[in-house]
């Protein structure tokens, strides 16, 4: 009898014990899950925290494009490297098919290793618009593997260049505007020497005689003052001083040449009438009160005879105060 209440005692103590485990499944569970969803939580941080920390990886870098340099590239069994460039690829060519294979995606040509043979080696080319890319192509553990290969246009030459060429052009403006400063002070001297060697041979050229002597009729009074001769004309110089109270008005003037002949029984010369010399007066047509004006008159030159007399008449508008003036000094 003991024996079956012992027997009945772990029975039921077996039963509990296996309804609380049956009980506590569900808990187990959801227990197991957090701890799977927890852990993935905490992989994946650190795969972004690792990433955003390895911006600088050692197995990716970048490069500048330079056709007389051969580039190292090292590749790994199991993994493709990359090579970024700038622009397409219009071609590409490797040494070792059997070894290596490229794949070319515009921009990016990828190379993979068939071999892990540790001497394994090729040569690369890739052609672009801009230049030619050369490579020679190892093949090493995983941990030296070159992943990426970022090309960049040579911007830096590009910027040397245009500094250079900005400088040179600033260098060149400089000149030029030196040249030109030195170019219109060399003209400058040249129209001076030329203006002077001008006027010295117009002075050369140039003949004048002062006449100085004067007439005067009532309150005009008219001065010949000087006579020029240049290039075959003459040009004569005059004055008329007007001291009356109304204005002097002139009508002509007149340069002309007398002939003189004997009369008389051949004791004293007369003159025989008057040579009018064509002439071009700068000269106003009136002479204001209290004034005195300037005038030249213009005509060509011509060399008086032995019996041959110069003479200046000035007439008034409208008046008798009338100029005639013989025998003054005359160029030949």
């Amino acid at each position: 009898m003991k024996k079956i209440v012992f027997i009945l005692i772990v029975s039921i103590f077996l039963f509990q014990r296996s309804s609380a485990v049956f009980a506590d499944e569900p808990q187990l569970r959801k227990d197991e899950t957090k701890v799977k969803q927890d852990t993935a939580e905490d992989s994946l941080k650190e795969r972004a925290k690792f990433n955003k920390l390895s911006r600088s990886n050692p197995q990716i870098y970048k490069a500048t494009m330079r056709s007389n340099v051969v580039y190292r590239l090292q590749t790994a069994l199991g993994y493709v490297s990359t090579i970024d460039l700038p622009e397409p690829a219009l071609k590409v060519f490797i040494g070792d098919q059997e070894l290596f294979k490229a794949g070319v995606y515009e921009r990016e040509v990828l190379i993979k290793p068939i071999t892990d043979y540790p001497e394994a080696s090729t040569n690369l080319t890739i052609m672009t618009a801009t230049g030619r890319l050369t490579f020679n192509v190892t093949v090493g553990p995983p941990n030296t593997a070159d992943f990426v290969i970022d090309f960049r246009l040579p911007e830096e030459d590009v910027l040397v260049e245009n500094a250079f060429k900005k400088a040179l052009d600033e260098k060149s403006n400089v000149i030029k505007k030196e040249y030109e400063e030195k170019e219109k002070t060399l003209d400058q001297k040249v129209n001076n020497l030329a203006r002077t060697k001008l006027k010295e041979e117009v002075a050369k050229a140039v003949q004048t005689v002062d006449i100085g002597t004067h007439q005067e009729v009532g309150d005009i009074r008219l001065n010949l003052i000087s006579s020029s001769k240049i290039g075959g004309k003459v040009y004569l110089r005059f004055g008329v001083r007007n001291l009356s109270a109304t204005p002097y008005k002139v009508s002509k003037v007149v340069v002309g040449i007398e002939p003189y002949g004997r009369k008389t029984l051949g004791l004293r010369k007369e003159p025989e009438g008057l040579i009018e010399l064509p002439s071009e007066l700068q000269f106003p047509s009136e002479v204001p009160v209290n004034d005195y004006v300037y005038g030249v008159i213009v005509f060509d030159g011509r060399a008086l005879a032995r019996k041959e007399r110069p003479v200046f008449l000035l007439f008034e508008d409208g008046g008798n105060r009338n100029f005639k003036m013989r025998g003054f000094r005359w160029i030949n």
